[in-house]
């Protein structure tokens, strides 16, 4: 351990220090049981080097020594800013650019690496074997268990692991490095130093202010050099749009997120397996937006917590972005690869596979009756299934579906507040229940190269059950449930796809065009019952 004193004012206790004006702290040393003296003069604390932005002057009743205590000697790129960031309370400003820093290493070298610093009173300092033991043993903590933890692990395609942590908690920082199971290549280290600004920016989401997912930079490596990316976090916080833990994988087969704060949990899972069912980007953007729009509808409707339906849009929005692969075109697939046509996928959504999901945590608002709770539960999936023995005959099945559960108290009007007690008098209120479903099913098939069928079929359902209470008193309990099922067959529209694959005429051109729209508007989630009822024209254009 490497241990620099200094002296500060009791009021600056080793748990909350601040970047000061210095007096120069005393030269590091090899010994780990220096030992701290009292200087008679007013005095600041300097941690590792000059403190960046504001200053702050410490006045001194009386004078109480600090160390700052490294595990190895500070002499490095990394430890530097270590120096600096250890300064801040803050876990977004403790790991500034330290993430980075860890990747762009592998640039010059790829060997192991370990560092720590702690802030602590000296006093203790004297105590020779006893303050070394305490030190190790928070060395270690800030390693496996510090309150804000960040674990990086790649697995690299010639067998290696490469891990990096973080750790931050009030009495100090540390990072470290490992590689294992195997030597890197030069592409392997070249990777991770690319990956170094999406790692920063993964961390640096997470102390934003208001916090934010930002993990879609880690998702994009090239699979035949790195296996896969975890990415891991646990930040100590209570602020209602906080994130506190968050988990991350992404690999050549799948991408997954889970992210949970005290506003609720959101988990996101993507499959890649199946290429032959993506779209083009038009067609991705289109439906994308649709879903990013039904899922701010399930919010109002639930009275969802904004920003817990903000972390679901962000989750979901990456996970399904730039999948790194793209669908095999008819014609130039390989053999034994079933590649859609343009009609196909028409009647797709033209993402990957998906199961999504965001829980509010539940609350009991009314403490006259405590099983009453406001709730807010939202899922969302997408499945589908390409069989045949080959291209000529094959059968595509795709469903999509998104439930919605949730319950709320509300005033009577729009105008009242709505304040519930356990007196009576607070009791005029009504308590809503929703429970929503929505379906699309498309099935496509062809026997020996004719498509034999092409259909879709879409159902709404929407319940909502309002409980109104007078006074406390159940005065009313009524429920309102809707449900519509339409079903389409829309091999006729697709004939004038096929026609005008064959045709040079602009007209033709334009009916395919058309037919497409028409078809893709049909394979899509309904908002709601009502949206169903609208009659609908599948007549080729």
């Amino acid at each position: 351990m490497i241990l620099n004193l200094t002296t500060v004012s009791p009021s600056v206790g080793a748990a909350a220090m601040g970047s000061s004006r210095t007096t120069s702290p005393v030269a590091p040393t090899d010994s780990a049981s220096s030992q701290a003296t009292a200087v008679p003069a007013a005095v600041s604390v300097t941690l590792g080097q000059a403190a960046r932005s504001a200053d702050t002057t410490y006045s001194m009743s009386s004078r109480t020594a600090v160390a700052t205590v490294w595990e190895q000697r500070p002499d490095d790129a990394i430890s530097s800013r270590m120096a600096s960031n250890v300064a801040y309370r803050s876990s977004g400003s403790r790991f500034q650019g330290l993430g980075a820093a860890m990747l762009e290493r592998f640039g010059t070298e790829a060997v192991d690496f370990s560092q720590s610093v702690t802030v602590q009173n000296t006093s203790a300092a004297n105590q020779g074997s006893a303050v070394s033991a305490l030190q190790a043993a928070m060395q270690s903590s800030l390693h496996t268990d510090a309150d804000n933890q960040i674990t990086l692990s790649i697995q690299t395609a010639s067998g290696a692991t490469v891990e990096l942590s973080l750790g931050s908690q009030d009495e100090g920082l540390a990072v470290q490095v490992k590689v294992s199971g195997g030597e890197l290549t030069e592409a392997e280290r070249e990777a991770l130093v690319q990956l170094s600004g999406a790692f920063q920016e993964a961390i640096d989401g997470l102390g934003a202010l208001p916090p934010k997912l930002a993990l879609s930079g880690l998702a994009k490596f090239d699979p035949t050099v790195l296996s896969s990316v975890d990415f891991q976090a646990r930040i100590e916080t209570d602020d209602k749009g906080a994130i506190g833990a968050v988990a991350f994988h992404a690999d050549a087969q799948s991408r997954s997120v889970s992210a949970t704060g005290p506003s609720g949990t959101v988990k996101v899972d993507v499959d890649l397996s199946n290429p032959a069912i993506l779209g083009n980007a038009a067609q991705q953007a289109r439906t994308m937006a649709r879903y990013l729009q039904q899922f701010d509808t399930a919010g109002s409707r639930g009275r969802g917590d904004a920003a817990l339906v903000a972390m679901f849009k962000d989750a979901f929005t990456q996970m399904n972005s730039d999948y790194g692969v793209t669908a095999p075109v008819e014609g130039r697939a390989a053999p034994g690869v079933i590649a859609l046509n343009a009609g196909d996928h028409s009647l797709l959504s033209g993402l990957a596979d998906f199961s999504a999901s965001m829980v509010q945590a539940s609350e009991a608002s009314n403490p006259m009756r405590s099983e009453e709770l406001d709730t807010f539960s939202y899922k969302v999936s997408q499945n589908t299934s390409v069989t045949g023995r080959d291209p000529r005959d094959r059968s595509i099945h795709q469903d999509q579906q998104a439930q919605l559960s949730a319950s709320y108290h509300r005033a009577l009007s729009p105008e009242l507040s709505l304040f519930l007690t356990m007196a009576k008098e607070s009791q005029f209120y009504e308590y809503v229940q929703i429970d929503d479903e929505a379906k699309v099913s498309t099935d496509v098939a062809y026997s020996d190269g004719v498509r034999i069928d092409a259909s879709v079929q879409q159902s709404a359902r929407q319940s909502t059950r309002v409980q109104r209470y007078l006074m406390g008193k159940l005065e009313s309990d009524t429920t309102f449930p809707s449900e519509v099922t339409r079903a389409a067959n829309v091999r006729e529209l697709l004939r004038t796809v096929e026609k005008a694959a064959l045709s040079r005429d602009p007209e033709d051109a334009r009916r395919r065009d058309q037919a497409l729209a028409v078809a893709g508007s049909l394979a899509v989630l309904p908002d709601s019952p009502a949206a169903l009822q609208r009659g609908i024209d599948t007549t080729p254009p």
